[in-house]
């Protein structure tokens, strides 16, 4: 969401806990199975944060096989202040257009089907401020601990997350590797690539924080066979799985209050945020996984030589580690376009794998979600709302690896169009050649028409 924090996801925390398999059980089995919750230890933490910073920091380093370059500091951090410094952090990085039409967007998208999300920065502030215990601010090379009557292990967890990405910091500059070359300019923008970046920063903060737990549980540290098991158990956790970990026998007294609240509050948080959020976590939790098979090294240049460009590429290891781009496409300058003439232009961006399986398992199409998704080589959107109403339009061009592919994306998307549009007559347009799929939808059919032109007249560039 923003390139300043990486903030730790108290859901996370509350699955590794209570819903995977202990380290010393799986071990002797062919595949993990849930086991019952860890043990809960005293909810009451010492007082002296930066201590216990400390001590987990000499962990993390020890499971890591890296050294801090300094101590990290540690502080206290009220819900309150939290919740003012990401309101007035939105306000300054996300684009007022986005701000101000975010529901419009996201529903024109098809990522959300509910009511109408009117207040975005009140929203995600909400977000934020009910699933994050704590945060590492690269700025002020802090770590911030924001919950703190949590049970021993979960303490655990949280803080030696948190403390790698001080760790990732001191050798990568995670503002720096976070900003990308996209910027906030909305012409420019790719979130997609932002997500990839994301969840290799985040995905590689669970990975330790994981072989931490699993250290901390069994004594010993983990194998590579363990860690094959807890990378195939988290790898597509979602809110059911964590409802599912939840209603172990245990479960609530190994969470502690706190966590018990911020597990409740997800509920009330749109899916396709949520399914993004976990996403950063265990995505690329599977991606860090993979490319460790290499060694450590390896992990690093994701960092220093070649940064994940996609989120395709976590979600499909090889394809980084063979380099294979997506293809980039710009849009013309939309008030140079007579039929857009009535539009005013409220984002335009790239959607990528990740948020294409989100749209469709949205939509209904829960089982095919990800086969229709698969193969995709690049994308960008554009939404529009009428001058004088709420009307959306959509311009989508898409590129996919095969044939084959580009039509199993464009028949998936055609089927979404009744349950997105109901029993509203909305024109849409859905039009393949070869690997490329173009999509209008919402204007008169004339208008739709002239934009299609438009949509097919936009090449690829590698990039």
């Amino acid at each position: 969401m923003s390139s300043r924090v990486a903030c730790r996801l108290i859901i996370v925390a509350t699955f590794l806990a209570v819903g995977v398999t202990r380290a010393e059980d799986t071990a002797s089995k062919p595949a993990p199975a849930p086991a019952s919750a860890p043990a809960p230890a005293a909810a009451a933490v010492p007082a002296d944060a930066q201590a216990i910073a400390d001590r987990i920091s000499a962990e993390v380093e020890q499971v890591r096989g890296l050294k801090f370059k300094q101590p990290v500091r540690a502080e206290t951090q009220s819900i309150e202040s939290f919740g003012e410094f990401v309101s007035s952090m939105l306000d300054q990085e996300v684009p007022e257009s986005l701000r101000a039409h975010y529901g419009l967007i996201v529903r024109a998208l098809g990522l959300y089907r509910g009511p109408l999300i009117e207040d975005f920065s009140g929203m995600m502030t909400t977000v934020m401020t009910s699933q994050v215990g704590a945060y590492y601010d690269p700025k002020k090379k802090s770590f911030f601990v924001l919950m703190n009557n949590m049970p021993e292990i979960m303490q655990g967890v949280l803080y030696s997350h948190e403390l790698y990405h001080a760790l990732q910091d001191q050798y990568f500059e995670l503002d720096q590797f976070m900003s990308g070359d996209s910027g906030g300019n909305i012409r420019a923008r790719n979130s997609d690539a932002d997500l990839a970046r994301r969840a290799l920063v985040e995905g590689e903060a669970t990975y330790v924080m994981t072989m931490w737990m699993v250290q901390k549980m069994s004594g010993k540290p983990p194998t590579r066979k363990i860690m094959d098991m807890m990378a195939a158990q988290t790898a597509n956790v979602g809110m059911d799985q964590l409802r599912a970990a939840l209603r172990k026998p245990g479960a609530e007294q190994a969470l502690g209050p706190d966590l018990k609240n911020s597990v409740e509050a997800a509920n009330e948080i749109p899916a396709f945020i949520m399914e993004t959020l976990m996403g950063a976590y265990f995505k690329g939790m599977g991606f860090v996984h993979a490319v460790h098979e290499k060694g450590w090294a390896a992990v690093e240049t994701a960092y220093t030589d070649y940064a994940p460009q996609s989120t395709e590429q976590i979600l499909h290891p090889e394809k980084w580690l063979a380099h294979e781009d997506p293809v980039s496409f710009e849009w013309p300058k939309f008030d140079k376009v007579k039929a857009l003439r009535d539009w005013q232009c409220l984002d335009q961006d790239v959607l990528g794998e990740f948020q294409l399986r989100i749209i469709f398992k949205e939509q209904g199409l829960v089982e095919e979600a990800e086969a229709a998704a698969a193969g995709w080589g690049g994308d960008r959107y554009a939404i529009f709302k009428r001058k004088d109403s709420d009307a959306t339009l959509l311009l989508l061009r898409t590129a996919w690896d095969s044939e084959a592919e580009a039509s199993e994306f464009a028949d998936a998307w055609r089927r979404t169009q009744a349950t997105k549009f109901g029993d509203s007559t909305v024109p849409v347009l859905v039009e393949q050649k070869g690997v490329d799929v173009y999509i209008v939808e919402g204007a008169d059919a004339g208008t739709n028409r002239a934009l299609l032109k438009l949509v097919k007249k936009v090449r690829p560039a590698r990039g």
